[in-house]
């Protein structure tokens, strides 16, 4: 049964793998987009670069979001790392918990609402409807999911912590 468990464990690799390429991607992605705006712009000085940079901008940081993804993954839960060479490692590389990484899922999903908001906004030749309040809403009802969620977890963290202390070895009467 143990070597089942440690089976999976390649799983998490190939899927730490695979967000890491993932964002490879999303990186060449936004470089190709970058040349292309610079080459427009080289062309046509009139053009505006503003949503084209957003888009781009967007993409590099899911990007980075998905690198810090991909090395918790790896890192937190794929491969066991001895205590000082973990300590060496940079903090963002290091996610313990799957709270950590449904918390940083939250404000990757956030991050990208706002900066696709901010890209519809500089796209449009009109003044906005109604209809394009949708994604601040959203994005505003997601950070209020995201800090009720992180609340939660340290509540329901503490009260495991106060449980052990409670119940100690040689503890009990």
């Amino acid at each position: 049964m143990i070597s089942l468990f440690r089976g999976l464990r390649s799983i998490l690799i190939l899927a730490a793998a695979g967000v890491l390429f993932g964002a490879f991607l999303m990186f060449w992605e936004a470089i190709l987009m970058l040349v292309e705006t610079f080459r427009m712009t080289r062309l046509n000085p009139d053009m505006s670069v503003i949503v084209s940079v957003l888009r781009a901008t967007d993409k590099i940081l899911l990007g980075i979001v998905l690198m810090v993804v991909g090395c918790g993954i790896a890192l937190g839960f794929a491969l066991d790392i001895p205590p000082e060479q973990r300590s060496r490692l940079p903090q963002w590389m290091i996610i313990d918990t799957v709270a950590e990484l449904k918390n940083l899922f939250f404000q990757m999903i956030i991050l990208y609402l706002v900066v696709h908001f901010a890209a519809q906004v500089g796209e449009m030749q009109t003044p906005p409807q109604w209809e394009a309040l949708v994604l601040p809403v959203s994005a505003l009802l997601l950070a209020g999911a995201m800090k009720l969620t992180a609340s939660s977890h340290h509540l329901s963290e503490g009260t495991r912590h106060e449980r052990s202390e409670k119940q100690k070895p040689g503890d009990q009467a």
